[in-house]
């Protein structure tokens, strides 16, 4: 009996070491370089070739201990004050995120995705807005990116 316990206990142990290395750990405090890509902007689903959506922008952010912890307020961070998170998870490396974005000067509403992959020194995310006016319904989409390069300096 004992030699039966012995063999499933290790067994268990590798399986447990595999289900924790699945499941990532909170983002790694510290220097992230962080970039938002724009990709494509329709118009009731034809494409807008001639909208300026702009150049990719980089930047560096100095994510504290007490930030990284929550992987979701980091994600959204760039959000609109208007938008309001209606679901969130970022958890075993998936990050899915919705917004509600309404627009009080013209009234009506918009939306917020967000989903992707993330470890604990990197992530990959697809975004896509999305507003209707008077015009139709337009969307935005692209990607954020972001790696950890280091520990954050004095300066930043």
């Amino acid at each position: 009996m004992a030699k039966g316990v012995f063999t499933l206990a290790a067994l268990a142990s590798p399986l447990l070491l595999l289900a924790a290395a699945a499941d990532p750990p909170a983002l790694a405090p510290g220097l992230w370089e962080v970039k938002n890509t724009p990709g494509v902007a329709t118009l009731d689903g034809k494409v807008l070739d001639d909208l300026p959506l702009g150049e990719a922008r980089t930047q560096q952010i100095c994510l504290a201990s007490a930030q990284a912890a929550d992987p979701v307020a980091f994600f959204v961070r760039d959000t609109q004050e208007a938008c309001r998170i209606t679901s969130a998870s970022a958890a075993a490396g998936r990050v899915e995120i919705q917004g509600s974005c309404p627009d009080p000067e013209e009234g009506n509403d918009g939306s917020l995705k967000l989903s992707g992959r993330y470890a604990s020194d990197s992530y990959d995310l697809d975004f896509t807005t999305t507003a209707e006016d008077f015009q139709g319904v337009m969307t935005f989409s692209g990607k954020l990116t972001g790696r950890r390069i280091g520990p954050c300096s004095a300066s930043n």
